[in-house]
């Protein structure tokens, strides 16, 4: 069983140390990949602030870049990576944030999952499916409010899955009805706990970050009602 994380990023050096400390001695590969996210305010492509050096600084890494794509096709890039490499099991992950795990739990957890599809598997068939893992999510606008819910951060057959047009939102490449959006995960995975902290980026990056995910959100406003139903993101 191999076990993996995925990080897209961008010039974030001092998150993607926290970040990897926290999950690289944990998988078996971490997968990251670098560039500008397509719209993102900022003149060069490929990130300047030691971030490559960081990833390059762990021995399981690998370092990709992708400039001006957007976030879900960079995302999109280690799903696909994840199927050559022959990952089981992927943790998403940002670099602005970092993983509790208890490793011994999250492995027999794993491996419980793992041998229950694969008795529901015949000819090499695979199913993917998405799990829940638990998150703190401190919010942009204010720093004080921290949101705990489940999110789809876990992924079985990783290179079955791709991100469609809005955001979180993954779809079974072999059926695509089967989609997995906010709160469709398959069932919830202990052993891992995440959180988001932006407290180590700049004022000036994140005012850059929210502009970004405003601009992101609201272009994808149309298309999450129409396959969803609603426009906005909802969380269990």
């Amino acid at each position: 069983m191999r076990i993996g994380a995925g990080i897209v990023f961008f010039d974030d050096a001092k998150g993607l140390k926290r970040c990897l400390h926290s999950i690289a001695s944990n998988v078996d590969l971490v997968i990251t990949i670098d560039g500008k996210f397509k719209e993102f305010e900022e003149d060069y492509d490929i990130s300047i602030d030691g971030s490559r050096e960081v990833v390059e600084s762990y021995p399981n890494t690998r370092y990709y870049c992708y400039p001006n794509i957007t976030e879900i096709e960079k995302r999109n890039k280690y799903l696909e990576i994840a199927a050559q490499l022959g990952i089981d099991f992927l943790i998403v992950i940002d670099s602005d944030e970092y993983a509790v795990i208890d490793k011994a739990t999250l492995r027999k957890n794993l491996h419980f999952v793992k041998a229950g599809k694969e008795l529901s598997e015949s000819c090499n068939e695979f199913i993917p499916e998405v799990y829940g893992i638990k998150m703190f999510d401190e919010q942009y606008e204010n720093q004080d409010m921290i949101v705990e819910r489940y999110n789809e951060r876990l992924l079985y057959k990783p290179g079955y899955l791709r991100y469609s047009e809005i955001h979180s939102n993954l779809i079974d490449i072999n059926n695509r009805n089967r989609n997995f959006t906010t709160s469709k995960y398959t069932s919830e995975i202990d052993g891992i706990t995440l959180y988001n902290d932006d407290r180590l980026r700049s004022s000036s990056y994140i005012s850059k970050s929210l502009k970004y995910q405003t601009y992101l959100f609201n272009s994808e406003r149309m298309e999450r009602k129409r396959i969803v139903g609603y426009e906005t993101l909802r969380y269990k």
